[in-house]
C-alpha cells in the first residue's frame, strides 16, 4: 500500500473501509459487496506498482479491473458517473473543443483557488471537497507545458 500513488496522496482510510490501499480495494468488495464498496476499485491509476512490489505477485490491478467490470455489468455505476464519462468522451473526440474547455476550466478553478491555491468547496466534486481541500490547477494546462518543453528541446 505504501507504493500506491493514490494511497500516498489521499490515504487508505479516506473512504471509510477497514482494509487500506490496493489490497483493501480487492478484499472489501468481496466481503461487503461491490454495491457498497464500488469506490475502492475505482480509486486506482492501474500503474501496477502494487503488483510489482508484492512479494507473492498478487495481480491487484487485474483484480480491481474485475470489480470495475462487475460493477459496470450490473449497472451499479451511478448515473452521474456514466453521464460524466459520456460528456468527457464527447469532448475528447473533439480536440479543439477539448482544449478550449480545458483552458477555460483551468482559469476558473485557479480563480476559485484564490491566493492560497486551494479550493474549499466545489459542487461538482462535493464528495471530495466536503472532506478535504482540492488544489487549484497550475497556470498552464498539461498540453501547454508539454508543448513548451518540446520547443525547448527537452
Amino acid at each position: 500500500m505504501n507504493h500506491c500513488p493514490v494511497y500516498g496522496s489521499i490515504g487508505g482510510h479516506s473512504y471509510g473501509w477497514v482494509y487500506p490501499g490496493p489490497m483493501g480495494s480487492v478484499l472489501t468488495p468481496q466481503m461487503i459487496g461491490i454495491e457498497k464498496a464500488a469506490l475502492l476499485p475505482n480509486a486506482s491509476t492501474f500503474c501496477g506498482k502494487c503488483e510489482s512490489v508484492c512479494p507473492v505477485h498478487i495481480p491487484l490491478p487485474k483484480l480491481m479491473r474485475h470489480w470495475r467490470k462487475n460493477e459496470f455489468e450490473r449497472h451499479l455505476t451511478p448515473k452521474a458517473a456514466r453521464w460524466g464519462i459520456k460528456t468527457w468522451a464527447f469532448f475528447a473526440k473533439r480536440p479543439t473543443l477539448y482544449r478550449l474547455l480545458s483552458q477555460t476550466s483551468n482559469r476558473m478553478l485557479r480563480l476559485l483557488g484564490g491566493k492560497k491555491g486551494r479550493i474549499h468547496k466545489l459542487p461538482v466534486v462535493s464528495g471530495w471537497t466536503d472532506h478535504r481541500e482540492m488544489p487549484a490547477p497550475s497556470s498552464k494546462t498539461f498540453m501547454q507545458q508539454w508543448n513548451e518543453k518540446q520547443k525547448a528541446g527537452h
